[in-house]
């Protein structure tokens, strides 16, 4: 049996569709699973040993270069892998019209949503095959996508999600010493899901207080000039007279540090994976943490933990609603029962904030 998995982006979205894979290992131990994916997250789709090969397409950069050579060999050169066998079911996951005519490229029977569950209403048009069984647009999306495979392939998924994620746990070199650090996830791209510059930096300082550096992640300018700025700020308030906030030096002093630079997934998950904690909003990194089985304490506050209903490979908590962003204080009662940690060693008391909560959600 050879499968064609269409999930293409993003992130968050590809993490959440991984246990796909490990299902239809579990079922089928002699099958080929080949998956088309943006080439920026082929290193994390590589990254699980179940999945046999990747197809990359880069449709992002291929849309500024349309006319190129280059663009229309590297078009030609996905099309011949996807047309060169024929798949026993090429399973669109994405459920967009883009993915689905994209799908359509491949050799073999398409399978999606039916069209009151795809994501959008023509998608289904170019299936060869609907799941019978509506699921709610609402639907968590790691059953979702478990459920649609599972139909496609005529198997009940069974057990929690498994990842699959193998990666090597290495402390970056540019992170001295050897204490135990945290990755702070303060960036995304929506605007509404970003959590108050000041509780970042007070919940770093709490962290410095009890032994865990904190590293700021961030994926553009606007969100590196965030990432340093939070990082200054803590450094300024913690670290001893002269140090300099912007030498990765200071994190032993002052506790915190932007990373040094834009790293692609393959750090990222090596970061991640060596990294006591991750804290984080409503972004990819968060989940492909929580998927290589790091503790972590989701921040929602634009959107709603209900709609993931994420399954984390390791401890994890979901705090703060849509509208409704988590104070402090609940996020350091959660970092503190997933990390046991100590009392503050220099006799200090970090201020919590008051403001209003929804009730916690503990996932």
């Amino acid at each position: 049996m050879r499968v064609l998995l269409v999930k293409t982006s993003s992130m968050g979205d590809i993490v959440h569709a991984l246990p796909v894979v490990s299902d239809i290992k579990v079922v089928f131990p002699g099958a080929l699973v080949d998956w088309l994916v943006e080439e920026a997250y082929v290193p994390l789709v590589r990254a699980h040993p179940a999945v046999d090969s990747v197809i990359p397409l880069a449709l992002r950069r291929w849309r500024k270069n349309l006319g190129s050579r280059e663009t229309r060999e590297e078009w030609g050169g996905m099309v011949g892998r996807l047309r060169s066998c024929r798949f026993d079911a090429v399973i669109d996951l994405q459920g967009l019209v883009k993915s689905a005519l994209l799908a359509r490229l491949a050799r073999g029977p398409h399978v999606g949503l039916s069209w009151a569950s795809s994501r959008e209403f023509l998608a289904p048009m170019f299936y060869d095959r609907r799941m019978k069984t509506p699921l709610r647009r609402t639907e968590a999306a790691v059953p979702r996508y478990r459920q649609l495979a599972a139909w496609a392939l005529g198997y009940v998924p069974s057990g929690p999600p498994r990842y699959g994620l193998q990666v090597s746990a290495a402390r970056p070199a540019w992170l001295p010493g050897v204490r135990p650090f945290a990755v702070l996830l303060s960036a995304t791209a929506k605007p509404r899901k970003l959590w108050a510059e000041d509780q970042w930096v007070a919940l770093a300082r709490w962290l410095h207080q009890r032994g865990v550096a904190s590293v700021f992640a961030w994926g553009n300018a606007r969100e590196r000039e965030r990432a340093e700025r939070l990082a200054a700020n803590v450094n300024t308030m913690s670290a001893k007279p002269g140090a300099n906030s912007m030498n990765p030096q200071s994190v032993i002093e002052g506790g915190a540090m932007a990373a040094p630079e834009a790293f692609g997934l393959d750090v990222w998950m090596r970061v991640l994976a060596a990294s006591a904690l991750v804290v984080g909003v409503d972004t990819g990194l968060l989940y492909l943490g929580a998927a290589v089985g790091t503790p972590a304490v989701a921040v929602y506050t634009g959107s709603s933990p209900h709609s993931v209903e994420f399954e984390s490979a390791g401890p994890w908590l979901a705090l703060g609603d849509e509208g409704w962003p988590p104070a402090l204080s609940d996020v350091m009662q959660a970092v503190t029962s997933l990390l046991d940690l100590p009392p503050a060693t220099d006799g200090t008391v970090s201020s919590m904030s008051g403001q209003p909560v929804a009730p916690t959600a503990w996932a």
